[in-house]
């Protein structure tokens, strides 16, 4: 979002850079209205328009289940040091500038709607007792008693012109986009520009009859009475009044200076090279940290999976793209960080995952995904990217070793979220359903490596405090244990994990669609050694 406004501000700033250098001293009223009335929608709508073929695939890598974390001897979350980043409320603070400044225009209409109480039925010309103002709102015209009659005849035939144009609804419109943009002080100047340019308008029509002499005469003479509200239109402006005198001296500009129009088209243009090169930008820096991954298996069935390193850093597209598969209960989604943290694991310390989500494939995500613009990655592409940059997203539980990517007819791997039958454990034998068969392995897993991995090599490397090491493996169609990597902050820790996982016993093999097949794992180990 913050980029978003960035870019807005910057597109503004520039569209206003032409207008102030190039077209604010042409006599093409009409079109510099236009101007200053499209270029600030063009650049809110700008950020938002995509060219497919300036942007680029990045790649990721494969990912899988993850077990619960294992915690060896006394390392707890109690004894990782936590910090406690303050984080701005953005959002909060958005909405009291907008209730701030919904409450200063409501202020104004107040103040506005006094002048109402001198409306008589049926009347568009209003008259202000002791007064000599004179402005404009929509069609009523409001106009001093005080001010003389010749004067008052060239007054109504300017405030007519505005009327007749509906110069009302350009500042109403700008109104609306400072409450909502009150933080973009361009906005104002916006409206403080095509409110000279309604007077401009409004000038030019009213001396075509007249002396123009005569009629500056009168802008000089008349006394200077205002009522200083922003949403109508004002005779007598006195920071408005040299600047009228100079445009109804000036002489017509020439058709030839037409021309300064067409370099919004270039700009136009830039801007959109821009705005897909942040994109692909953003997407390469989105894809660090956020990966939809597909896997879809030769009985038609499959598996959505989302991996998220911090969610603190997800685009506004990504962020509503989670909240709508959370809310979505038919996808029965099986997120497995909240599964650790039910378990008693750890906070991840930046090198795991922090949101990983998993669930059927279903038409719903393919379509909620395509909605907000988020490509799913699929293993045919893995295996041709993973090469690539490793600081990806979905890279994060494996180690920098390749990857072997398994998905063939004699050996294939099928995610937990998705097995029919998950891959038994030693003694979990009697239990029924998959979540009771995976706790019981979680256990039983947990228990065999407290038991079995050697933290006592980590003093001679000269490792202290809190380690972890992250474990991926398969338990294949025979139930045995293969495809074992282990990342840790030292190649023998990464070695013992590989050890002791290599080394779990037989199980009973997963079973998908009455089919033996291999499932996919990883899991975090987590010790602590004494300094």
């Amino acid at each position: 979002m913050i980029a978003y406004v960035v870019q807005v501000i910057c597109f503004q700033a520039i569209f206003l850079a032409v207008y102030y250098l190039l077209l604010r001293k042409e006599t093409f009223f009409v079109y510099n209205r236009i101007y200053l009335l499209l270029t600030p929608l063009i650049a809110l709508l700008l950020p938002f328009i995509k060219i497919a073929s300036l942007q680029t695939v990045v790649p990721v890598e494969v990912m899988s289940v993850m077990l619960p974390e294992v915690v060896i001897g006394e390392a707890t979350t109690s004894q990782t040091e936590h910090t406690n980043s303050f984080v701005i409320p953005w959002l909060s603070i958005y909405f009291v500038g907008v209730a701030v400044s919904a409450l200063f225009l409501v202020i104004k209409i107040r103040s506005f709607i006094n002048y109402l109480s001198f409306k008589r039925r049926g009347e568009h010309i209003i008259n202000v007792p002791n007064s000599t103002e004179a402005f404009t709102f929509f069609k009523y015209i409001f106009i001093g008693e005080d001010i003389d009659t010749l004067s008052r005849k060239q007054i109504l035939t300017h405030e007519q012109i505005h009327a007749k144009q509906g110069h009302t609804w350009d500042l109403i419109f700008f109104e609306i986009m400072k409450i909502i943009f009150w933080f973009n002080p361009l906005i104002y100047f916006n409206q403080k520009l095509i409110s000279t340019v309604h007077e401009y308008l409004a000038d030019q029509k009213a001396t075509a009859a007249t002396s123009k002499k005569a009629y500056y005469e009168e802008l000089l003479n008349t006394a200077f009475g205002t009522n200083n509200l922003s949403f109508t239109n004002t005779f007598f402006n006195q920071s408005l009044i040299k600047n009228r005198i100079i445009m109804l001296q000036k002489s017509k500009s020439k058709k030839s200076a037409l021309i300064k129009y067409v370099v919004i088209v270039p700009l136009v243009l830039a801007m959109l090279v821009q705005v897909s090169w942040a994109q692909n930008s953003e997407q390469k820096s989105s894809n660090k940290n956020f990966t939809l991954i597909v896997s879809k298996f030769e009985n038609g069935n499959g598996l959505y999976s989302v991996i998220v390193t911090d969610s603190t850093k997800l685009s506004s597209n990504e962020m509503k793209f989670i909240k709508e598969l959370r809310d979505d209960k038919s996808l029965e989604i099986n997120d497995i960080v909240e599964q650790v943290k039910n378990k008693g694991g750890n906070e991840q310390d930046g090198t795991g995952p922090n949101i990983l989500l998993m669930m059927s494939l279903k038409e719903s995500v393919t379509k909620l995904a395509e909605r907000y613009n988020i490509k799913a990655y699929t293993f045919e592409e893995l295996k041709e990217m993973r090469k690539g940059d490793p600081s990806f997203a979905a890279s994060g539980i494996y180690s920098s070793e390749e990857v072997e990517v398994v998905e063939t007819q004699e050996e294939l791997e099928i995610p937990f979220a998705v097995i029919d039958n998950v891959p038994t454990y030693p003694g979990c034998n009697e239990l029924e359903g998959n979540e009771d068969k995976k706790t019981c392995m979680s256990d039983k897993v947990s228990k065999y490596v407290n038991a079995n991995f050697n933290t006592s090599i980590a003093k001679p490397l000269g490792l202290t405090g809190v380690n972890r090491v992250f474990v991926s493996f398969r338990i294949n169609k025979r139930g045995q244990v293969d495809n074992v990597k282990a990342r840790a902050s030292h190649p023998d820790i990464a070695e013992e994990a590989r050890r002791v996982i290599y080394n779990l016993p037989q199980m009973k093999p997963g079973k998908h669609n009455g089919e033996e097949v291999g499932v996919l794992y990883s899991l975090p180990i987590t010790f602590k050694i004494a300094e």
